[in-house]
């Protein structure tokens, strides 16, 4: 072993060994986030809400802990640097806020514990996932049938029937470009993952996010980070990433939570034939989704010569599908949270829109079917 070795093996022990006092927590099944708001307190979010521990954790302890993540991580922490993005050793996500940035006395350190686990699509039925779902079935729908694509037909009627597994699975096949938005919190990236099980085992993905959460089956895989706030040992951007891919050949693309000008990158990526890629992103609604993705691509200075309706127009000819998942809370009688819902609230599938935007007032010949 190198010098260089042992001094990542050093970084790595000391990183854990400061992490010794949260250890039950990081350990505690069900628990997938862990806050630290102030010294001796941390609290822990689970499926059933918010919860408050008191542990011997001093200010210079957490202090430590941050400049020792930062040196492990090649990243720097101080008053002029207050901020700090990583992954812990054992790939938990940190994000850590000290003064100046913050009330003197205080700190913010969160940590998010990823889910390794794949959930299937029986899993999700069973927990009521796809109970609650809306979709917006076109009023035009019957009047353009003859000529919409076969697979649009049979993806609609699946929609019809209330079969989501056969939508969603059938969807992945014929290589629709997905995205998966909603809230923090509401499951996002996990249900990205359960999509991505009904990817062909036979092609090659590469997936991009910042920290490690999207685990899939496939064999011919790549797994793209990129730097959080411009820090790190390779100052590597989602738009680096999204290039990159242009020249190593995937057979579909994996975004997990687009946040900015990358955002225009991969709608670059999706109209040069990258289809059947997935991703996610922060939206309200599927109607707002496009309004959101076109305020994300606008953070691209070469976005800035397209406006914001023509954006929106390739956003919809490009995205085929806009899932919204949501999260809410349930009470008891006596207001004491009980438990956390899933669930698709809606989905956004109009292949109407989609030719008309194609094909605009031309007829359209379409040839003989099987």
């Amino acid at each position: 072993m190198n010098s260089a070795q042992n001094n990542v093996l050093s970084k790595d022990v000391m990183v854990r060994q400061l992490l010794l006092p949260l250890e039950k927590f990081l350990k505690t099944k069900g628990v997938t986030e862990i806050a630290i708001n102030a010294p001796n307190e941390v609290w822990t979010e689970s499926n059933k809400g918010w919860e408050k521990h008191s542990i011997n954790l001093e200010m210079g302890q957490i202090t430590a802990l941050a400049n020792v993540i930062a040196t492990y991580t090649n990243q720097r922490i101080g008053q002029e640097n207050p901020i700090l993005s990583a992954q812990l050793p054992d790939g938990e996500r940190i994000q850590i806020v000290l003064p100046p940035a913050i009330e003197n006395g205080t700190v913010s350190m969160t940590i998010r514990i990823p889910d390794e686990s794949n959930r299937s699509f029986q899993e999700y039925k069973d927990q009521g996932f796809f109970d609650h779902f809306r979709y917006g079935k076109s009023k035009e729908f019957e009047q353009f049938k003859p000529v919409l694509r076969t697979e649009d037909i049979k993806l609609v009627q699946f929609l019809e029937n209330k079969d989501l597994e056969g939508f969603f699975k059938f969807a992945v096949q014929c290589k629709k470009n997905i995205a998966v938005v909603g809230d923090t919190g509401s499951g996002k990236t996990t249900f990205m993952k359960a999509i991505c099980q009904y990817i062909p085992k036979d092609e090659r993905l590469v997936t991009i996010e910042d920290v490690r959460e999207l685990f899939v089956p496939h064999e011919n895989k790549v797994h793209l980070l990129y730097s959080k706030g411009g820090q790190g040992k390779a100052k590597v951007t989602p738009s680096d990433l999204i290039a990159s891919n242009m020249r190593m050949k995937p057979d579909r693309v994996l975004l997990a939570e687009l946040r900015g000008g990358e955002a225009f990158d991969f709608l670059k990526l999706l109209t040069t034939g990258h289809s059947g890629s997935i991703t996610s992103y922060h939206a309200e609604s599927c109607s707002l989704a496009y309004d959101r993705y076109v305020f994300m691509c606008k953070e691209h200075e070469q976005a800035n010569i397209y406006d914001a309706t023509t954006l929106k127009e390739l956003v919809a000819l490009t995205i085929d599908i806009i899932v919204h998942v949501e999260v809410k809370k349930k009470y008891d009688d006596e207001s004491n949270l009980i438990g956390k819902e899933r669930f698709i609230s809606e989905i956004k599938f109009d292949p109407v829109s989609k030719v008309k935007a194609q094909f605009g007032d031309a007829e359209i010949i379409v040839g003989d079917r099987e």
